[in-house]
C-alpha cells in the first residue's frame, strides 16, 4: 500500500511534545499492520509525493534468524540513564527515584544528592535520565564523557559481550538485506559512507551500531547522530498489546512485531505507546516457564515489572563515525580498467587513477614532466599516468582537508594498522618500498643494512626509498607542503623520484608489501645499483 501522510501538526507543535509519553490521543490517522510505504505530504508536487518517510514490510525476517538475535541478543539491553528525551518525564515517586533526594529535576533529567568517599553529601556530577534497559550495541565515535575524550570505539557492553555480538551478526545482515530491498539509494548512500571507516563498520553492512531495548516505552524525541535511515525491528516473548511506534507529527502509528521491518526517518519525531497486558495476557505470560530475565522489580528500572518481553533493535550510521575517527583512510589508486585488484582492498576507498595510456603523447611533452628520449612510449604515458593520480589525490586530501591518510597503489597490501606512533607524527612517512643509495648514482656505496634500522620510524639519512606504493599523512597540511615543493620544481620527475627527494622518513619492519599476481601496471623498474625491499 502506498500512503501519503499530511502533517497534522506543526513543527513547533510536536517539538513542544519533546520528553513526553506517546498515548492513543496521538493516533488519529491509523495504525498501520501491513506492508505500507508511506511520503511526506508535499503540496508543491503534481502528486502530492514527498519525501519518504518509512517503508514497513511484514514477516520479512525468517524464524531462523529472529531465533538467533533472541539466543544471542536478548541480555545485551542493559540498564542505562543517559537516553536523554526518550528516557521520559522524571516521576518523583517512581520507586527508582522515591528513595533518593532529587536536585534540580527539569523535564527528563535530574540530579540527586549523594555521599562522597570523604562522607561529604553532595550533588551527582552528571544529570540522569529514568533508568530503562537501553545499550548501544557495536561502534561509537570519539566522545567527551565527565572529562574524558573517549576514542572510536567498541561500546563498553560490546566488549563484554563479543562473542555474542559476533555470534548474532547474521540477524543484522538479514535487517541490512531487507533495508537494501526497501531503499536502495538510502541504503547505497549509507553503505559507502560505512565503507569508508570499515574499521568500525559491522561486517558488510551500512551499520556501524545498532541500539537494543527491553520493554522500553520511549518517549517523543528525535535520533540525533545517526546517518540516512533507520531501521527498526523486535524480537518478542509472551503476550502484550500496544507498544505502537508512532509519528506523532503525522498521526500515524506502526504495529511492529517480530519479523517485520521497519525503515523509517528517525530524525522525524517519534515514541511508543505503552506495553498493555490484557487479563488474558497475564495469565498467559505468568505460565512462561523459560527463565531469561531474574530482574529486582524494586530496583524500579522501567519495564522490570513484566513477565512478557519485547526486544527492539534500531539499527543506523553513526554520522561522525568517519569523521571524529582517528583510524586512517585508505586511498587505493586504482586504474577502471583493473577492478579485480580492488579484491583485496576491504574497508578502503578507491581512488580512480588517471589511465596515461589514453594521453597524448604530445599533451605529455609539453608537461614538466622529464623523461629520457629513449623511454618506450608505453612507459612515458604509465609514468604521467602514475604522476597525476598522485597529485590529484594529493590536492583531494587538501581541499577536503582529509587528515590520517594512507596513499596507496593498488599492488600492495592494505590489511595493517597504523601504529599510535605514526599518528602522531609529524611527517610523511613510507609504509613500504625499495630502499636504495641515497646517491643513486653511486652504485659502489652499500645500501643501509636492515641491521641499522630500529623498529618504528627511521629517519633515512645514507639511504632513500623508490616507489610510491605505500605512504602515510598524518595532517593535510603535509600533503599541501609536498604539493607545494612539487609544483615550483622546474622539471618533474617520477612521482617516486620526486618522492624520495622530499619525504626522509620509513616504518620499519615495512607495513605493506607487493602482493604476488598483482605487480605494478607500468612494470617494475629495476635499478643497476643494490637495493633492498625493506
Amino acid at each position: 500500500m502506498k500512503k501519503i501522510c499530511k502533517a497534522i501538526l506543526t513543527d513547533e507543535e510536536v517539538k513542544a511534545l519533546k520528553g513526553i509519553y506517546i498515548n492513543e490521543s496521538h493516533i488519529t490517522e491509523a495504525i498501520i499492520d501491513m506492508d505500507t510505504d508511506c511520503y511526506i505530504y508535499d503540496e508543491s508536487k503534481p502528486d502530492g509525493v514527498g519525501d519518504l518517510l518509512f517503508k514497513f514490510r511484514k514477516n520479512v525476517l525468517s524464524n531462523d534468524h529472529c531465533k538467533q538475535a533472541w539466543e544471542h541478543y536478548r541480555k545485551l539491553a542493559k540498564p542505562s540513564r543517559g537516553r536523554g528525551f526518550a528516557s521520559g518525564p522524571i516521576d518523583p515517586n517512581a520507586t527508582y527515584w522515591k528513595d533518593k533526594e532529587l536536585v534540580n529535576t527539569k523535564g527528563v533529567s535530574t540530579k540527586y544528592k549523594v555521599k562522597g568517599k570523604d562522607g561529604v553529601i553532595k550533588e551527582s556530577k552528571m544529570r540522569v535520565n529514568n533508568s530503562v534497559y537501553s545499550q548501544p550495541i557495536g561502534y561509537f565515535e570519539s566522545t567527551k564523557s565527565l572529562g574524558v575524550d573517549l576514542p572510536c570505539r567498541l561500546t563498553h557492553y560490546t566488549k563484554t559481550h563479543l562473542s555474542d555480538f559476533e555470534a548474532g551478526k547474521d540477524y543484522i545482515k538479514a535487517v541490512d538485506e531487507s533495508y537494501k530491498n526497501l531503499n536502495p539509494e538510502k541504503h547505497m548512500l549509507q553503505l559507502d559512507r560505512a565503507k569508508a571507516k570499515a574499521e568500525f563498520q559491522i561486517d558488510d553492512t551500512a551499520f556501524s551500531t545498532f541500539t537494543i531495548n527491553r520493554n522500553f516505552q520511549t518517549s517523543i524525541h528525535q535520533d540525533a547522530g545517526d546517518f540516512g535511515f533507520g531501521n527498526l525491528t523486535v524480537l518478542e516473548q509472551g503476550n502484550y498489546q500496544g507498544a505502537y511506534f508512532c509519528l506523532p507529527q503525522y498521526g500515524i502509528a506502526i504495529d511492529l512485531r517480530q519479523g517485520d521491518h521497519l525503515c523509517v526517518d528517525v530524525h522525524q519525531f517519534h515514541g511508543n505507546t505503552k506495553m498493555i497486558e490484557t487479563q488474558t495476557d497475564k495469565l498467559y505470560n505468568e505460565s512462561l516457564t523459560e527463565d531469561i530475565f531474574k530482574d529486582n522489580v524494586k530496583v524500579g528500572i522501567l519495564g522490570s515489572d513484566r513477565n512478557c518481553q519485547r526486544i527492539s533493535f534500531v539499527f543506523y550510521l553513526r554520522e561522525n563515525i568517519g569523521i571524529k575517527c582517528n583510524a586512517p583512510t585508505k586511498f587505493i589508486i586504482n586504474l577502471d580498467s583493473q577492478p579485480e585488484k580492488m579484491k583485496i582492498h576491504k574497508g578502503s576507498i578507491r581512488f580512480p587513477a588517471v589511465d596515461g595510456s589514453k594521453i597524448s603523447l604530445n599533451v605529455i611533452k609539453e608537461s614538466k614532466l622529464y623523461v629520457r628520449h629513449n623511454t618506450k612510449e608505453d612507459k612515458v604515458k604509465g609514468m604521467y599516468g602514475c604522476l597525476q593520480s598522485h597529485l590529484t589525490l594529493l590536492q583531494n586530501i587538501v581541499d577536503n582537508k582529509i587528515n590520517h591518510v594512507c596513499i596507496l597503489e593498488d599492488d600492495t597490501s592494505s590489511d595493517f594498522v597504523i601504529s599510535d606512533e605514526l599518528k602522531e607524527s609529524n611527517n610523511i612517512t613510507y609504509l613500504g618500498g625499495w630502499l636504495v643509495n641515497k646517491k643513486m648514482k653511486d652504485i659502489n656505496k652499500p645500501v643501509a643494512e636492515k641491521g641499522t634500522l630500529i623498529k618504528g620510524i627511521n629517519k633515512l639519512i645514507d639511504s632513500r626509498v623508490l616507489t610510491t606504493r605505500a605512504y602515510y599523512i598524518p595532517k593535510w597540511e603535509l600533503a599541501s607542503d609536498l604539493l607545494e615543493y612539487i609544483n615550483k620544481k622546474k622539471v618533474w620527475k617520477a612521482i617516486d623520484i620526486m618522492l624520495s627527494e622530499y619525504v626522509n622518513h620509513l616504518v620499519y619492519p615495512a607495513l605493506s608489501h607487493q602482493v604476488l599476481g598483482y605487480e605494478s601496471t607500468i612494470g617494475n623498474m629495476k635499478p643497476k645499483q643494490k637495493y633492498e625491499i625493506y
